[in-house]
């Protein structure tokens, strides 16, 4: 996981940060509780660092984790309750994406 100056750094040189949420659903009681499971603060934190140059997966299809769709309503609906508004989200989720695959053109 990158650190926020990391992100920042990568920023500043022109990236494009993804986001995933994954980590917010593994660790104990999960299909995959080998791993550590990030607090949702903490990736609202990391997200909010550069949400205007970044992108949010899941990285679901585990066959063990939540369907793909029921964790990007979720990962939506943390960011919401994290404060993130509407036009944030809505660029984390379809417009810088859109963009990055040439939706957009």
């Amino acid at each position: 996981m990158m650190t926020s100056d990391q992100i920042r750094q990568c920023v500043d040189l022109g990236a494009y940060i993804e986001y995933c949420y994954l980590p917010c659903l593994w660790g104990e009681n999960s299909g995959m509780p080998q791993y550590e499971r990030q607090s949702t603060g903490t990736f609202a934190d990391l997200v909010r660092v550069s949400s205007d140059r970044g992108f949010i997966s899941t990285d679901l299809g585990q066959s063990v984790m939540p369907h793909p769709i029921a964790g990007m309503k979720q990962c939506i609906k943390d960011l919401d309750k994290a404060g993130f508004t509407t036009t944030e989200i809505n660029r984390l989720v379809r417009d810088n994406p859109a963009m990055l695959i040439g939706l957009n053109d």
